[in-house]
């Protein structure tokens, strides 16, 4: 009677956690920052300029939102700091672009070309993987501030994950930040304004 009572009790148990994992959170709140899963091929190019990548500009209709779960009717938002999206962004591209080689510079004074990034979308839907989506628009002045390059950048990303899992928009994230500055390094006309 007592292997019973205690096989019945595990079963409860195991029922509850089950069910406790099919609950649909009301939000899911992502701590931004840049942890990729894949690399930044650097450009075949790497000009000489010293270079400064100016703070980024949030021009999201909705910058604390970044994406949503879709799988269920009960659409959940998932949202960040929007200054943790930022400052994420901001660390991926001095780390990628001191990582390819190139010369970034801490201050505009010392600069002999200057970046200025405006982040107009960055999005994950969530249904039954996560695909990020980043789109940015880059100028590129020279250090009397005329315009040498503008141009848009998009960069997207596909992974596998738990549902409503944080750290999963983050690496999604993550990865269509570094397929953006894929672009950006295979892109002749940017490469060659930073000369």
């Amino acid at each position: 009677m007592r292997k019973i009572a205690w096989k019945a009790f595990i079963m409860f148990i195991l029922l509850g956690l089950s069910i406790g994992c099919l609950t649909t959170p009301e939000l899911i709140q992502v701590r931004m920052d840049y942890t990729p899963t894949n690399m930044v091929e650097p450009p075949k190019d790497r000009p000489g300029s010293t270079i400064f990548i100016s703070p980024i500009t949030d021009k999201r209709k909705n910058p604390d939102q970044i994406g949503e779960n879709n799988e269920n009717p009960k659409v959940v938002p998932a949202k960040a700091s929007a200054q943790e999206v930022l400052s994420s962004m901001e660390t991926a591209f001095k780390k990628e672009f001191t990582r390819a080689g190139l010369n970034v510079v801490d201050s505009k004074e010392k600069a002999q070309r200057i970046i200025d990034v405006s982040l107009l979308t960055l999005w994950v839907a969530e249904k039954n993987t996560f695909d990020a989506v980043v789109v940015t628009h880059v100028e590129v002045k020279d250090k009397d501030g005329r315009v040498l390059d503008s141009q848009g950048f998009k960069g997207a990303a596909s992974r596998w994950g738990t549902s409503y899992s944080p750290e999963e928009y983050r690496k999604a994230v993550s990865d269509a930040v570094v397929e953006l500055l894929k672009n950006m390094f295979n892109n002749d006309a940017f490469i060659k304004s930073l000369g």
